[in-house]
């Protein structure tokens, strides 16, 4: 039994008004089409029921073989991504933290000197009532 021989165009499906949208949007992506050109393409796309509705929008496009020999040293495909080699920061990094705890002192001891004054007097303060506090303890055993 043969197959009948086939009149008439050819009824696409979803998957293939996908694929025509995807690649518009390739297209779109790399430049060859405007914004406004992408829309009425997309549309025009959703819209098709048949294959011959599709090829139109593709004509002024090169094809994925057109492009493997248009591609230059520029194209994405030539230019390899450089594997990363994990190294150490860099000494700065290393020091940030200490710089930004100074920076903090420095800019309080600009504005309000007097602040840092009270800490200090605290801090001391709080060292002698320690070492009271663990001088006893030590002949209270």
């Amino acid at each position: 039994m043969s197959l009948p021989e086939r009149r008439g165009p050819i009824r696409i499906g979803d998957a293939e008004r996908d694929q025509a949208v995807a690649t518009l949007s390739d297209h779109f992506v790399a430049g060859r089409l405007t914004q406004d050109e992408f829309e009425e393409r997309s549309e025009q796309a959703t819209r098709a029921r048949y294959v011959d509705e599709l090829t139109p929008l593709f004509d002024d496009l090169p094809d994925r073989a057109e492009l493997q020999l248009v591609q230059g040293p520029w194209s994405p495909q030539a230019v390899r991504p450089r594997q990363r080699r994990s190294s150490p920061p860099p000494p700065f990094l290393m020091l940030a933290p200490i710089l930004m705890i100074g920076l903090v002192i420095t800019s309080i001891a600009m504005t309000a000197p007097w602040l840092l004054w009270g800490l200090f007097w605290i801090a001391l303060i709080g060292k002698v009532q320690r070492g009271r506090w663990q001088h006893q303890n030590y002949y209270r055993r």
